[in-house]
């Protein structure tokens, strides 16, 4: 598909012809390096991630619009929750939108099916405290 329509272009023998330069966009979540041969030919951003709950809830508005005002307590509880172990900023917007279209009807409830959509990247995190683990299982 190209930007300026809605016309699909045929790509014969692996060349693609083009009016303007293309830009590619890769992301990595610092997850693995790229060759350097690889990176001579790209302009190298990195994304700091928040460090308050100012800026994740600046991001969860950016997203998600009013459903930010509605989730304080999940910001919070990710933020104490990111001081753990590895969490990633898709997650807590996950939960946001799962937990609001899922109507969970408490407190409690709302935060353990959250947990469950933001699992500690890293595998389990020593010392996690007894009810957040019993939640997991």
């Amino acid at each position: 598909m190209t930007a300026d329509g809605t016309d699909r272009v045929v790509i014969s023998r692996g060349t693609v012809h083009c009016r303007a330069f293309p830009l590619v966009i890769m992301t990595s979540n610092g997850e693995r390096e790229f060759p350097p041969a690889f990176l001579r030919r790209c302009v190298t951003v990195n994304l700091a991630q928040p460090d308050t709950e100012e800026g994740l809830t600046a991001i969860v508005r950016a997203h998600l619009g009013d459903l930010a005002s509605q989730s304080s307590d999940l910001v919070s509880h990710f933020f104490e929750r990111k001081n753990r172990g590895a969490l990633a900023t898709d997650q807590l917007l996950n939960a946001i939108y799962l937990t609001h279209h899922a109507a969970a009807a408490s407190e409690s409830d709302r935060r353990a099916l959250a947990d469950k959509v933001m699992p500690y990247l890293s595998g389990p995190v020593p010392g996690a405290d007894e009810a957040e683990t019993l939640r997991d299982d």
